[in-house]
């Protein structure tokens, strides 16, 4: 198997859950880095939620009239970008 070197689009991060849970069924990695993974990932799905859910809320509020910006900006910013 080939290890995930770098997480760049929601595959990779599917295919390092899945490695993660292989790795933990075949003992390779022990229980509390397991969860460490696990917790990063929650809070990374998370993040991608929150993306989805501006996504929605922009499309529906420009549909009733209204404009929030652009959305194609959205998970490419730096933290402390203005």
């Amino acid at each position: 198997m080939s290890l995930i070197k770098s997480v760049e689009n929601f595959g990779d991060a599917r295919r390092l859950i899945l490695e993660t849970i292989i790795q933990l069924r075949d003992g390779e990695i022990d229980i509390n880095r397991g969860m460490a993974i696990a917790a990063n990932m929650k809070v990374l799905n998370d993040n991608i939620q929150c993306e989805i859910n501006v996504a929605k809320l922009s499309i529906i509020a420009h549909e009733k009239g209204y404009e929030f910006g652009r959305i194609k900006e959205m998970g490419k910013q730096l933290i402390g970008n203005d």
